[in-house]
């Protein structure tokens, strides 16, 4: 920055000043500033520090010069003994007469030039910082302007109003794995890619009180969306939304899919807890946790289907029109009834052996009809055990045959269970437990 101006205490003879600022003009019409007109570090000797007052917004403040006749310095000043400044002009008019004195006219005649093209190129400057300062606000209005039609238009997507959009802007706002953090206020929404967040993790809302987000899989496919993939629900209003993964082929579509089965990558034998909040990973094997299961079915008639695959590529299903997943109050109790499809209901397979309205069990809570142990510890796997079981699809995932206890991936009604000669027992390669809203 530059110079402050003198103080009205102590000021300095307006033809000081004037050589001053001329010095400070030479140092701006360097060779280094003279084709670098608009760098910072020559344009710091145009510009002067605002006076302490008397400065009207934020160009007010302009360089002013101080002439003789202008202001005549305060009675205390003109008491204080200048004898410095005698001493200066006698000595300038003893060593050069008039000639010497028209050597001064000339001299402060260059200076004067000088400090008016200075005068005017900070004007230019300044006038210059206001039209980028105008242009700066004329584009900040329109990325803000283009910003809340974006949200607009993404709100509406998922909020289900009929928008002119196409099919691209809905797989860039769902089906590429993006989701919405809300802020503070409803017009502003930061935009973030999905990682692989743990399962059941909930997606920060500061609106817990009104549904920002679809409320299940079946909803987000009656908006035209035919990609499975993974999205952001919010069955309660009142709760945080979460991520579930979505089939939407699958038998008319819109299922959410609360576990999977695939390659043993992921241990089911878990706590309480973790079957509460859910484990694994939404892109392979996980449970997406008993407590969002309640927040999916509490409302309305579901629809639970379970898909089984063999290792000999054999596949079958079961359908049960009637689903539903308690609270923790009630132990998270399963209802399961109508049963439909080819591979057997093996939920409600006999009066000993029937999952249907059975408390969630695990090695950690022991809630099963077993009176002399845990069918969680015993089995390995959380499940609505009887007595002890009939299916188990949470048990441990052994490659095709196994031999000894029945803790494998299993279901009482399904056409191959054991080898009657080798003793040998078969689990499933693939298992998927998914539900759908039936009647809202």
């Amino acid at each position: 920055m530059g110079d402050r101006l003198p103080s009205r205490r102590c000021p300095l003879p307006w033809l000081a000043l004037l050589v001053l600022m001329g010095l400070e003009m030479l140092r701006c019409e360097h060779p280094d500033c003279r084709d670098r007109r608009e760098d910072p570090s020559c344009l710091d000797s145009l510009v002067a520090m605002p006076p302490e007052s008397g400065c009207e917004g934020a160009l007010g403040c302009r360089l002013h010069f101080l002439g003789p006749e202008e202001q005549a310095p305060p009675e205390e000043v003109r008491e204080t003994p200048q004898e410095p400044q005698q001493e200066f002009k006698q000595t300038l008019k003893q060593a050069g007469g008039d000639g010497s004195a028209k050597q001064q006219s000339t001299r402060s005649k260059n200076v004067g030039d000088r400090l008016a093209v200075a005068e005017a190129g900070l004007l230019a400057l300044s006038a210059r910082l206001q039209r980028l300062q105008d242009e700066s606000r004329l584009n900040l209005s329109r990325v803000e302007e283009r910003l809340n039609s974006l949200v607009v238009l993404l709100l509406g997507i998922l909020s289900g109003c009929e928008l002119p959009c196409n099919e691209s802007v809905l797989r860039l706002s769902l089906l590429e794995s993006r989701r919405f953090k809300t802020l503070e206020t409803k017009e502003e929404l930061q935009l973030g890619l999905k990682g692989v967040r743990p399962v059941g993790t909930p997606v920060e809302s500061s609106e817990k009180s009104d549904r920002s987000f679809p409320r299940d899989c079946a909803e987000i496919h009656k908006q035209g969306i035919r990609e499975n993939g993974i999205y952001t629900i919010q069955p309660i209003p009142q709760k945080q939304p979460f991520e579930a993964y979505c089939d939407m082929t699958t038998d008319g579509g819109g299922w959410t899919v609360f576990q999977r089965r695939q390659d043993g990558s992921v241990d089911f034998n878990r706590t309480w807890q973790e079957y509460k909040h859910g484990f694994g990973s939404l892109h392979g094997e996980h449970w997406l946790g008993n407590e969002n299961l309640h927040s999916l079915t509490r409302v309305g008639q579901h629809v639970l289907r379970i898909e089984l695959e063999d290792w000999y590529g054999v596949k079958r299903h079961a359908v049960y029109k009637k689903f539903k997943v308690a609270s923790e109050q009630n132990k998270y109790r399963l209802t399961s009834r109508e049963y439909q499809g080819n591979a057997g209901n093996a939920l409600s397979y006999s009066r000993n052996y029937n999952h249907d309205h059975k408390h969630f069990t695990t090695a950690d809570s022991d809630n099963d009809n077993y009176q002399t142990g845990n069918c969680g510890t015993y089995y390995g796997a959380g499940w609505w055990f009887d007595s002890c079981l009939a299916a188990n699809l949470n048990g441990k995932y052994h490659k095709g045959r196994y031999i000894g206890l029945t803790d494998g991936i299993y279901w009482g009604t399904w056409y191959i269970l054991t080898d009657k000669g080798t003793k040998q027992k078969y689990s499933f390669k693939k298992v998927e437990m998914k539900t759908r809203i039936l009647h809202p």
